[in-house]
């Protein structure tokens, strides 16, 4: 039996979903120095079928980590670990922080493999540490109380386990850097939250199979709506729209394979205790929608945020 060479990026997942990066106040770092930690469950289910390939037997398949797969559908369990250390400064307008981000997925895939043109049902699952995420710096300005900016990069590293064939790698095999602005506009007087941040995923070769992913741009906004100081409702709405082709042989076949989203949901934000240490929840449900060479799908998040300061 051969399979046709197909390299390309997770199965049209990559490093962004909508709706997955903006947390509340995503604009604020600090300003009093301390130490936070954030347990945050991620569930995501998502499908994806075939773009067409005219010159390839059976007309419809997607990419996926060295195999020509059609019809996929995935669940994934993405549980981030989350320390960060706000430093102290000498003035309240600027502040710096660093954050960690541990993930230990738990991954299931099901599609169709199709070895010269015939069909052949699988299922993959795997489960373990995926790839570390560090933002060695991230500086906050504030221009008021209530007028707050932040700049950053997430650096995904490669140190989840990947293996050419395998529809549930944990990994993506590639470094990933993820430039971002954030800014968080509070609106005290009529309770108010207005937050924005706009990324870049910017990816590597993944060795292993010799494909690059084109260039991602992300944008998400959140507006909150705070009931009482402990207590709000709001929504976010989110956008990524891939800036580049992919590159690499299929990448050619599918005419750069370039991928698109919209979501939108709802999200809950409660304040279970307000002194220290302080503890926070939310809670997000994003569907996704207008979906090009991605998987649709919907995002589920529950945050659970404990600040020691």
């Amino acid at each position: 039996m051969t399979t046709v060479p197909v390299l390309a990026v997770e199965g049209a997942v990559g490093r962004t979903v909508p709706g997955l990066w903006i947390m509340p106040q995503a604009g604020v770092v600090g300003p009093s120095p301390g130490f936070s930690f954030t347990v945050m469950p991620i569930g995501y289910v998502g499908s994806i079928t075939g773009a067409p390939i005219s010159s390839i037997p059976g007309g419809r398949a997607v990419p996926l980590t060295g195999l020509l797969i059609a019809d996929i559908s995935a669940s994934a369990s993405v549980n981030f670990l989350i320390p960060r250390y706000v430093y102290k400064t000498e003035t309240r307008k600027v502040s710096f922080a660093s954050t960690f981000i541990g993930p230990v997925n738990w991954v299931g895939v099901t599609g169709s493999l199709q070895p010269n043109g015939f069909a052949r049902n699988n299922r993959s699952v795997n489960a373990g540490f995926a790839d570390a995420i560090i933002s060695p710096l991230a500086v906050g300005i504030h221009f008021s109380d209530t007028n707050n900016l932040a700049i950053s990069a997430l650096i995904f590293a490669p140190t989840g386990a990947f293996t050419p064939g395998n529809m549930s790698n944990v990994g993506l095999n590639t470094w990933t850097i993820m430039p971002h602005v954030a800014h968080t506009y509070l609106w005290e007087k009529r309770g108010l939250e207005l937050s924005n941040l706009v990324g870049f995923d910017i990816y590597s070769e993944n060795v292993a199979t010799k494909y690059t992913s084109g260039t991602m741009f992300h944008w998400d906004g959140m507006l909150i709506q705070y009931l009482s100081k402990t207590f709000g409702v709001g929504a976010i709405v989110s956008n990524l729209t891939q800036i580049t082709n992919d590159t690499g042989v299929l990448a050619d076949l599918l005419h750069g394979f370039k991928g698109r989203a919209w979501g939108a949901g709802p999200i809950v934000v409660h304040v279970l205790k307000a002194d220290k240490p302080s503890v926070t929840i939310q809670f997000r449900w994003v569907p996704e929608f207008e979906v090009t060479n991605l998987t649709k799908g919907n995002t589920l998040l529950l945050g659970l945020t404990v600040k020691l300061n």
